[in-house]
């Protein structure tokens, strides 16, 4: 279905082109809440790239649960990727409990990577710069303070760097928001009364890490070059998302066309009310 507003779609998961890794912490949940509630809530985000392909913006770990269901198909809303009104690209941050000692030293098997002291008015994110050195990440020990990992080389070679760096904790990632203003005192807070319900997974965590924001430029050439972006860093604000959509599992034939799956879909979605809310919301779940 395709309104002025939005484009709901179902597109096989083959034609999708990912640009991030995937969060195996987070699988086994995701599978066990579809299992039980045999509905498909939220469409994943993509951008067209023409010829019937698709680039995922958002809801990588849904795809990689849906492949492994053994589904063909997954419901999706498509956006213009041109189009900077329809959407806001930012990044999250990580935080996770370490010896900063041992982040460090696993840091530093890289010997293209440099760690230097910085001042806590350095924390904020920033545009990677595609070549020449330049900081790629900021770390925050809760104690210790703001440090600069740098590095030089081309652009692919640093998102490459960039997941080196997250493999020291790929299997704990906890995203957040990055407070602001950016206080030594907010910093403090940020560590033990952050908001994020998924925080409190990890309470006594100790350690953070502030990545660069990237363009839509950046993450086009991110695949087009055969890398990934770590798990959990992109994060893209979508005008006029579509949620709570709640439609069956059992919908994702894969018996069927993906033709009869919209034709179906559109059937199904005009049955449905709308409700459209302008204002930033909060959902209790």
């Amino acid at each position: 279905m395709k309104t002025d507003r939005f484009h709901l779609e179902v597109v096989a998961i083959k034609d999708i082109i990912t640009h991030e890794e995937f969060d195996p912490s987070r699988s086994l949940n995701l599978i066990k809440k579809l299992k039980e509630s045999n509905l498909f809530t939220d469409p994943i985000i993509v951008a067209s790239l023409g010829n019937n392909k698709f680039l995922q913006l958002d809801g990588m770990n849904r795809i990689n649960c849906f492949k492994k269901l053994g589904f063909k198909y997954i419901l999706c809303q498509i956006i213009d990727y041109n189009n900077q009104e329809e959407f806001e690209l930012s990044s999250w941050i990580h935080i996770f409990k370490a010896k900063r000692e041992d982040f460090f030293k696993h840091i530093k098997k890289d010997k293209s990577l440099i760690i230097k002291k910085a001042d806590i008015n350095q924390i904020g994110p920033r545009y990677i710069k595609a070549q020449d050195f330049g900081r790629l990440v900021t770390v925050v020990d809760k104690k210790a303070g703001t440090f600069l990992v740098m590095t030089a080389g081309n652009f692919i070679e640093k998102i490459k760097r960039m997941n080196y760096i997250v493999s020291f904790y790929q299997d704990i990632i906890n995203r957040a928001i990055l407070p602001f203003p950016m206080t030594s005192r907010n910093i403090r807070l940020f560590f033990y009364e952050h908001p994020d319900l998924n925080f409190y997974d990890h309470p006594d965590a100790n350690l953070m890490v502030v990545f660069p924001k990237l363009t839509p430029q950046q993450i086009i050439e991110v695949v087009r070059g055969g890398a990934l972006v770590p798990a959990g860093i992109t994060r893209h604000f979508i005008k006029d998302r579509c949620l709570n959509v709640n439609i069956s599992l059992s919908f994702f034939d894969n018996k069927k066309s993906i033709t009869q799956l919209n034709k179906d879909l559109d059937k199904f979605l005009l049955k449905k009310i709308l409700r459209i809310y302008e204002e930033s919301t909060i959902h209790f779940e």
